[in-house]
């Protein structure tokens, strides 16, 4: 009776001062959109293609022929912009750094490939551009390869029988030749080799994206509510809580339970709104593993708040421990990237993870729905015991202390 008392307290409380519900969510919010914002200026910033100049020495119908290929390409439009300009204009531009580099193709660059002979074309690159000089290199790697394997067999082709053709019947077949060898080099119509590689720590970019906003608002969300709703009563209200038998003990019990019933009806709210746009889908696992999320978290916070800490500093303490969590279970720069002595198989913001992951490719896995459920149950079990603790330190006489 006496915690229900509590409870009901607590929770009227609640209802009646919601500014640090409110404030606990706008807040994580306003940080992760100014975060995003960030990055996807950034992003869409290094987005513009390199700049990269062609100087054809050869200036052939074949050489010409190539270059209209290469610049016409969709994805490598993408990523390169070509420019045709002659030497002295290329080098102008490269050395005014308005180029990345300057691609030459050399004279009798055509000759020597009818005779099975490719002459390098040269590649110029600016390194004080280190990044797109670096781009440039892998695109134009690409476009080597497209080159030799293409432009040769249309060539010795051209060279062998087109040519004899009548005219009309000579730019028919040499079309056909192009788009046939070209196609054959691109393997099936691709410029670039393509592999499906999933990254993001096996999940994909996107994916992994999704999953570092809902994990860093979920900490960032518990850490400045539990600073919020956790703030220290003063001592008339205390002892006269003590006089109908309500301790420190009740206190600590009572704000999990909150913190817990809280965090869980915000987070199902967010896996809810994820699951709308098709990125993840629900299941009783997911379900489940969300009551455990908010168990471990919630406990994490009432064994701070057992410590009896100032509220600044309880704050400041389980934002560090989850930084640290989350960045060693991969929530943010996948685990693919990090030291191996970083990834702790037991760390409750891995499994937290694991979670989360399992329900984005829709996988039913549960194993590590157990270390949760410990993480909870031995945290919640730690708090409550510092709890006692305090009150058989202090001398108060309870229904926990009492013989």
């Amino acid at each position: 009776m006496n915690g229900f008392s509590l409870w009901r307290y607590e929770m009227r409380a609640a209802v009646k001062r919601p500014a640090p519900l409110f404030l606990s969510i706008g807040i994580p919010l306003i940080i992760i959109g100014l975060v995003v914002l960030v990055l996807q200026s950034v992003v869409e910033e290094g987005a513009e293609p390199v700049r990269a100049a062609v100087v054809d020495e050869d200036d052939t119908f074949q050489t010409n022929a190539l270059i209209n290929q290469l610049s016409e390409e969709e994805r490598l439009s993408q990523a390169l912009d070509l420019i045709p300009l002659e030497a002295e204009e290329a080098e102008q531009a490269f050395e005014k750094g308005e180029l990345a580099g300057v691609m030459t193709i050399p004279e009798g660059f055509t000759a020597s490939l009818m005779i099975g002979e490719n002459d390098p074309i040269s590649v110029m690159t600016n390194e004080d551009d280190s990044l797109d000089a670096t781009m440039l290199k892998v695109l134009l790697e690409s476009g080597a390869n497209y080159i030799s394997a293409s432009q040769s067999a249309v060539n010795t082709v051209y060279d062998l029988h087109i040519r004899n053709l009548s005219e009309d019947e000579r730019n028919s077949r040499l079309q056909e030749a192009i788009i046939t060898y070209t196609l054959f080099a691109l393997d099936r119509g691709d410029l670039f080799s393509e592999e499906t590689v999933t990254t993001g720590a096996n999940i994909g970019w996107e994916k992994h994206a999704y999953l570092a906003v809902l994990m860093t608002f979920l900490f960032l969300f518990l850490a400045i509510y539990q600073m919020l709703d956790g703030k220290k009563e003063s001592g008339s209200l205390l002892e006269r809580w003590r006089m109908v038998d309500v301790t420190f003990v009740h206190w600590v019990g009572i704000k999990q339970v909150k913190w817990w019933l809280v965090t869980f009806g915000v987070l199902e709210l967010m896996v809810l709104a994820l699951s709308q746009t098709e990125v993840l889908t629900l299941s009783i696992t997911l379900h489940l593993g969300v009551v455990l999320i908010a168990l471990w978290a919630t406990s994490l916070a009432s064994f701070l708040y057992a410590l009896n800490t100032p509220a600044g500093l309880r704050f400041l303490v389980f934002l560090i421990i989850s930084v640290i969590g989350l960045l060693s279970a991969g929530a943010w720069v996948p685990s693919l990237y990090l030291p191996e002595w970083l990834s702790v198989a037991w760390n409750p913001y891995g499994l937290t993870y694991d979670v989360f992951r399992s329900a984005l490719l829709e996988r039913e896995e549960r194993g590590h729905l157990l270390g949760l459920a410990l993480w909870g149950i031995g945290l919640n079990g730690l708090a409550l015991s510092i709890a006692l603790w305090k009150e058989k330190r202090d001398a108060y006489v309870s229904i926990f202390t009492s013989e």
